[in-house]
């Protein structure tokens, strides 16, 4: 019998044993992993060839010359794209589902700021407030001349010469959509100075899907998706290829990015770091609606960049990329005309410009895109692959509700396109064979690495503010008090013949005499504090029931704004246990 329960008693510990060395070993594969993932400086980023310190000296070097080219000179302060009337390619967006329901992503829908909140009048959020001008045809540029084509309606003191776009041709080895390539309508001029990149309020959780949708590359060799550039048979043939790309997909799950090949996993890391780039702006510069200023949200940080730290590898591999493109056209530069009629503002631009691509040559190369395509039996079909489903992503980006997201979000998919187009498609040594690079492409080339630079130099000032230690002011106020009382009251030892009480009174302080009370006044005094004890339970039951309702009306507040895409603002109210009565 005893043999019996003992071998009962074994079972039961070898059961609950292996349940209970299951979590802890999950912990610590948590933790292993952490500290795995963990970006250490002086660790090279993958597919790269710098390490993340290194790219972030170069990045300290290089980001005065880039804020110079991009806020002072009018060839890159100023895009051409057609924000309003580009149709999105997945039909089931075309309702009100596909737009943001926040006003601050409206554009012309602010008429009187009378009638909208205070906290929204001050910036008007996403509207876009910079001098626009229409992009005016061949006819009318000869018609207007070369130094006025936009008849001044930039401002006086911008050079239109080096604004206007000339050439609209398209290349089948670009690999992004250029703006409006059917449409009769060549878009608006805007100023990217006067619209910053910022908090609008609007997600996009549909649009980001897709786009990471694309990242399913064909397994085989067969390419099924856009067909050449070159075939204008059917205009909408680019629309009806990629619903027919979103369509095919599955729900999107957790790709295994470090199986893929090099090329899918580079595809991959350009959308991810393109994200973790725009979050990182959203964080930076977030609309605090309380106060109504704007500043870092770290709490936004933390959600979206500190505890992922393959979104900060993925930023830093963007800026790689964009880095070695702009240091590859150094050649393509120095022939380039910025400014067809004003001499002055070609030399200033392109001494700017020329000045950056040298400095950036002089580091040495951090990233070498000859690594990729090397397979000479599939290379040609998975770059086409690979240049379609890119073209897609820009693609994507009419979807966008927001207006102000939408035109950052075209600009830098055609950064990014005209990045891969100048690796891919360049050779430093033979300048003339190279396809054209629009105006468009150059400046969205150049203002996409000034934002990825920007989102570095943000995401180390937020992680430096998430490290510095802040002290709750009740734990100082503790602090204080503690070593004010030690100060007044020193501790002495019992040995010592004159020891005294470690409370020592002051000699002018008299100590303190309670008056007599007789019972009668002490029955009067338990009876009142029993009736003010009664009368406080039963006013709480009486104000449980508006207390419940007030509650209710918060939380449908905050699932409405989270419903139309607005900030959720926190909770008003919260649950508090009092204190435990060994605690008193």
């Amino acid at each position: 019998m005893r043999s019996a329960a003992k071998g009962f008693y074994l079972a039961c510990f070898a059961l609950f044993g292996s349940v209970h060395a299951k979590p802890s070993s999950t912990t610590a594969s948590k933790s292993s992993s952490a500290e795995v993932c963990a970006i250490d400086p002086t660790a090279i980023v993958s597919d790269a060839c710098a390490s993340y310190s290194t790219l972030d000296t170069l990045n300290d070097a290089l980001s005065p010359s880039l804020k110079a080219i991009t806020k002072s000179t009018d060839f890159f302060a100023y895009y051409r794209l057609n924000l309003y009337d580009q149709k999105c390619p997945v039909k089931a967006w075309d309702d009100e589902t596909g737009t943001c329901g926040n006003i601050a992503c409206k554009v012309d829908t602010l008429e009187d700021e009378k009638d909208v909140p205070e906290i929204w009048r001050a910036g008007e959020l996403s509207k876009l407030e910079g001098p626009k001008a229409a992009h005016p045809g061949r006819q009318l540029q000869k018609e207007r001349g070369s130094q006025k084509p936009l008849q001044g309606t930039l401002g006086e003191n911008v050079g239109e010469s080096c604004v206007v776009e000339y050439d609209d041709e398209c290349d089948e080895r670009d690999y992004c959509v250029p703006e409006d390539e059917s449409a009769a309508v060549k878009g608006d001029y805007v100023s990217l100075v006067d619209n910053p990149e910022r908090f609008t309020g609007y997600a996009g959780m549909d649009v980001w899907d897709a786009i990471y949708k694309e990242n399913c590359f064909s397994k085989e060799s067969q390419i099924s998706s856009a067909p050449s550039r070159g075939d204008s048979s059917n205009p909408f043939q680019a629309h009806n290829d990629l619903r027919n790309v979103i369509q095919a997909n599955s729900p999107s799950t957790e790709l295994a990015v470090e199986d893929e090949c090099l090329e899918k996993r580079v595809f991959h890391r350009i959308v991810s770091g393109m994200h973790a780039s725009i979050s990182t702006h959203i964080c930076f510069d977030y609309l605090n609606q309380t106060t109504g200023t704007w500043g870092p949200n770290l709490q936004c940080y933390q959600d979206r960049l500190g505890t992922h730290p393959e979104r900060v590898s993925n930023l830093y591999f963007d800026y790689a990329i964009l880095l070695r493109a702009v240091t590859k056209l150094r050649t393509y530069l120095k022939n380039y005309t910025f400014c067809s009629g004003d001499p002055s503002q070609d030399a200033v631009t392109k001494s700017k410009i020329l000045y950056l691509a040298d400095a950036a040559a002089s580091h040495p190369q951090i990233f070498d895109e000859n690594t990729m395509f090397q397979d000479p039996d599939v290379s040609g079909e998975l770059k086409e692959d690979f240049r379609n489903r890119f073209r897609n992503v820009s693609r994507l980006m009419d979807c966008v509700g927001c207006d102000k997201c939408r035109l950052w979000g075209k600009l830098q998919t055609v950064g990014y396109g005209t990045a891969l187009k100048v690796l891919f498609e360049y050779d430093e040594l033979k300048n003339g064979e190279n396809p054209p690079l629009r105006r468009t492409e150059l400046v969205a080339l150049v203002n996409t690495l000034d934002r990825v630079s920007s989102s570095l130099t943000a995401l180390r000032r937020m992680r430096d503010m998430v490290a510095e230690p802040v002290v709750p002011k009740e734990v100082a106020k503790k602090v204080d008090l503690s070593d004010a009382s030690e100060q007044k009251a020193p501790h002495r030892s019992k040995d010592r013949p004159d020891a005294k009480p470690a409370i020592d009174l002051d000699d002018d302080e008299e100590e303190v005499v309670q008056p007599y009370q007789s019972i009668s006044e002490i029955f009067l005094e338990e009876c009142y504090l029993v009736w003010r004890t009664f009368g406080f339970v039963l006013r709480s039951w009486i104000e449980l029931p508006g207390k419940f309702f007030k509650i209710t009306v918060v939380e449908l507040s905050r699932l409405w704004s989270f419903w139309l895409g607005l900030p959720v603002a926190e909770r008003s109210w919260e649950i508090q246990w009092g204190p435990r009565m060994d605690e008193l």
